[in-house]
């Protein structure tokens, strides 16, 4: 049940055993006892519904509520953050399952490669793609390249003696063959066909097969690999559409042509483009902007148009501030779960964690009792039966 801060309004409140009673209102009810001499006399003066207690089973009906100050799990109080239970012990960095429990390299100066996380109060070091912590030691980071034949796509991997690491795997896939450190289709690479090491010249080929004359290579045109065989041909990628060899050579590159992709008269359609000799962008609903086919309909960076960016793109880098949607070629911005864009400033994205914050607990304005220091957890202000006192007493 929300506060409702148009009525935010307590009566006196008085220590007691160690709590602050709120006027110790009625769970799930608008009506306050009167408790300004520490005993309630049964009266009772209009005032706010507080938020359900935060642990334990639901109090009886008439349970006078007071101010918790006891944060519920996985919550605390740490000293780098201001206001009462206000740090997430389960994943924040600098205190990571305890107060003060930093997820940090031993020298911070140094920079190395990897990052930390804090999952389920434990921190975690993050390597970036291909390489690992494979000595287990935090001082030098993410210090091995998986593509090694110690470590091959994995710390521990290793390849047989003799045997190369081929992009994370031991060993060369099916169609190629170990030359030297790489592997090679021998059945179509110019400067190994049939065999490691055997490049293909010009001059290996028979004077016959010279179509402009002996020694005459107009432009990209040249030794070529087919079938482990030596010949001469267009250079990868490369056509001769307009019959034209022995004048403009094999002219046309079809990896990137949208009137010749992947081949020769292969045209793609007007909202497609080819890209590696492929026509992409079939759907209709998609246009060609420099940056490529987009969906005007969805894309924050081109929303209803062509370089039309949304406001705040592309977002924060911590994920946890929001970032800007386009919807139906409309821009809006996205606050993720437990956060809101309060004072309506895309600068500053989204800016209010509801879940710990008293001035806007659960959603924004809505208020805990800040004269006595009431804390926000969980998106609730803390309330709980008056006579059951907090562990360790007030902060």
């Amino acid at each position: 049940m929300k506060i409702t801060t148009s009525k935010l309004t307590l009566v006196a409140a008085a220590a007691i055993a160690g709590v602050l009673w709120l006027g110790c209102a009625v769970s799930r009810s608008v009506a306050f006892e009167d408790c300004t001499t520490g005993s309630c006399d049964g009266g009772a003066s209009s005032g706010p519904a507080f938020t359900e207690p935060d642990a334990g089973p639901p109090p009886e009906p008439d349970t006078p509520m007071c101010i918790s100050y006891e944060c519920p799990a996985p919550y605390a109080t740490c000293l780098d953050k201001s206001g009462l239970c206000t740090t997430n012990l389960q994943t924040d960095l600098n205190n990571c399952g305890a107060c003060g429990k930093k997820c940090a390299f031993p020298d911070e100066e140094i920079v190395r490669p990897g990052s930390f996380s804090c999952t389920n109060g434990e921190c975690f070091l993050q390597c970036p793609a291909l390489m690992g912590d494979c000595n287990g030691l935090l001082e030098d980071g993410c210090e091995a390249f998986l593509l090694t034949p110690a470590n091959c796509g994995a710390c521990g991997i290793a390849c047989k003696e003799g045997e190369i690491c081929w992009k994370g795997a031991c060993g060369c896939p099916p169609g190629y063959a170990q030359c030297g450190n790489e592997c090679k289709q021998l059945d179509r690479d110019v400067d190994n066909c049939s065999a490691c090491g055997s490049k293909c010249e010009p001059s290996d080929v028979a004077p016959g097969a010279w179509p402009c004359g002996e020694g005459v290579l107009p432009p990209q045109f040249g030794a070529v690999c087919s079938n482990s065989s030596c010949g001469l041909g267009c250079t990868k990628g490369h056509f001769d559409c307009n019959n034209d060899m022995c004048g403009d050579g094999c002219e046309t590159y079809v990896m990137k042509d949208p009137k010749n992709c992947g081949a020769c008269g292969h045209a793609c359609l007007p909202e497609q483009e080819c890209v590696g000799g492929i026509c992409v962008c079939e759907d209709p609903g998609h246009i060609k902007c420099p940056n490529g086919c987009i969906d005007p309909m969805s894309d924050p960076q081109n929303c209803g148009n062509c370089n039309n960016a949304c406001p705040g793109y592309p977002g924060f880098p911590d994920g946890q501030r929001g970032f800007p949607i386009c919807e139906l070629g409309r821009c809006s911005f996205y606050c993720p779960p437990g956060r809101a864009d309060c004072d309506g400033r895309i600068a500053n994205g989204c800016e209010v964690d509801l879940m710990v914050d008293p001035l806007n607990c659960g959603g924004c304005g809505v208020h805990c009792d800040l004269e006595n220091g009431q804390p926000c957890a969980e998106g609730r202000c803390l309330t709980k039966p008056c006579d059951v006192p907090d562990a360790g007493g007030v902060f």
